[in-house]
């Protein structure tokens, strides 16, 4: 059990951090890896987390691919609660409030909701 989670240890230390990307200067002669930490819209200034230290710069260093990267990352952050909007709805609401499951196999086990539903399927059943 120790060696296995040792190796997992190891393994996890040299794959990295599963948010770090390689980030290219505009001209496109240097690359390095790191993680975003924040992005200033206003201020055009980004911080990354590269090999521990933060590196705070303007986005005109920036090659495009990483200013779409920027932009992407920052829309999702600003995004709602897929939750929350789910429970805006008056259908999601019932929903929310109903125990749902899930079909695991051959196993029929209950569930939580973790992100908003693409469609909905009711099931009715009534006996007369």
């Amino acid at each position: 059990m120790k060696q296995s989670l040792l190796a997992f240890a190891i393994s996890f230390l040299l794959i990295g951090s599963p948010m770090a990307r390689t980030w290219t200067s505009s001209d496109g002669s240097r690359t390095f890896e790191g993680e975003i930490r924040s992005y200033d819209e206003d201020t055009k200034t980004v911080s990354v987390l590269s090999a521990g230290r933060i590196l705070t710069f303007t986005t005109d260093k920036l090659s495009e691919e990483d200013l779409v990267y920027l932009k992407e990352w920052n829309e999702a952050k600003n995004a709602p609660d897929p939750l929350e909007v789910v429970g805006a709805s008056v259908v999601g609401k019932e929903v929310l409030k109903t125990k749902l499951h899930r079909i695991d196999g051959k196993r029929y086990r209950s569930a939580e909701m973790e992100k908003a539903p693409e469609f909905y399927i009711f099931y009715y059943s009534a006996s007369w």
